[in-house]
């Protein structure tokens, strides 16, 4: 029976492994450790670019609620199903809002409600799912929206943008892999040590 040893390189005294100490690496090719160069600071360039299109997105889609629902009231209501959609749209885009306004000011309270229930929206998969669903919303007030031109617009707007955060997920992960939701309030909070003397 052949006698099964350790190997060479398992020891620490053995100098006679072959053991590669160094790769060289080209500076163009970004590695995950981030030696690839200025990849991180684009990266972050980008995420605050969508967050700024998103905070446009919801600016858009909040004044198409708002005529939406002027418009309604103004020819009467003939068809439920208009004034509830705006509302909607007013309801979604303040969340977006809100969502992007933590990302660039920090909010404890709020950021640990809209965790709890609406967790979807932190992460870019998430964030560009819900952009694709309200854009559905709008294309569903449809040519018979009182303002069809802004909500084909709008709707559009919405499609682009989830589907930029989805092509940033698939074709752009380093990028992807920076980005990080807000935490504020979410660290565990210190105690003092005048705290635990009784």
């Amino acid at each position: 029976m052949p006698d099964f040893e350790s190997p060479d390189w398992v020891n620490s005294g053995n100098t006679s492994a072959n053991i590669v100490s160094e790769v060289n690496l080209d500076p163009s090719v970004s590695t995950p450790t981030g030696n690839g160069g200025g990849s991180k600071g684009k990266s972050n360039c980008l995420l605050g670019l969508l967050s700024v299109f998103n905070i446009g997105l919801a600016a858009l889609m909040t004044v198409l609620g708002v005529l939406t629902i002027i418009q309604v009231h103004l020819t009467g209501i003939n068809d439920l199903s208009e004034p509830f959609l705006a509302f909607y749209m007013i309801l979604f885009a303040v969340l977006l809002f809100l969502y992007e306004l933590m990302w660039w000011s920090p909010m404890k309270k709020l950021n640990k409600d809209m965790r709890k229930n609406f967790g979807f929206m932190y992460g870019l998969r998430g964030k560009g799912l819900y952009l694709i669903f309200v854009a559905f919303l709008c294309f569903g007030l449809g040519k018979d929206a009182k303002v069809a031109i802004l909500n084909y617009c709008t709707g559009a707007s919405f499609l682009a943008g989830g589907l930029l955060h989805m092509f940033v997920i698939f074709f752009r992960p380093e990028t992807a892999m920076v980005y990080q939701a807000p935490t504020a309030g979410l660290e565990p909070e210190s105690t003092s040590l005048s705290d635990t003397v009784v």
